[in-house]
């Protein structure tokens, strides 16, 4: 039997996001943006050591912060370090959505210079996201 190298269901890239909240982070990205929990691994102390999440094209893992591992929560009152990219089927209905659960509009629903429609958020947890439909 063959093991494949990158495994079923996987992109060569899953970004792995330290959340304050990553309890919180993961009700918010499967309510908000429709993700599909995969897996959940909490620590003795009931933190989230890791999650991952199905996007449906991609995958998206998560955890709280680990002093053991030298990973740290973003700054929410810093500039972002980082934005994701999340495609979805109606940007309008997803940053209507994000708002009323806690997300911060940085940029409104609108037509990009690519032609795609657009819009950018922080999510209640510091992390900045670009939402795109084509």
């Amino acid at each position: 039997m063959t093991v494949k190298p990158i495994p079923e269901g996987y992109t060569s890239l899953t970004p792995f996001l330290c959340i304050d909240g990553a309890s919180a982070a993961i009700d918010f990205y499967v309510s908000v943006f429709g993700a599909k929990l995969v897996d959940r691994m909490d620590g003795p102390d009931g933190t989230v050591a890791h999650a991952e999440l199905d996007f449906g094209n991609g995958r998206l893992q998560l955890g709280d912060p680990a002093e053991a591992y030298q990973i740290a929560a973003p700054d929410p009152k810093a500039p972002a370090t980082h934005s994701i990219a999340l495609y979805c089927e109606d940007v309008d209905a997803v940053v209507t959505k994000a708002e009323r659960a806690g997300a911060t509009i940085r940029e409104p629903a609108q037509t990009f210079v690519t032609g795609d429609r657009f819009a950018s958020i922080l999510d209640p947890f510091g992390q900045r996201w670009t939402v795109m439909t084509r």
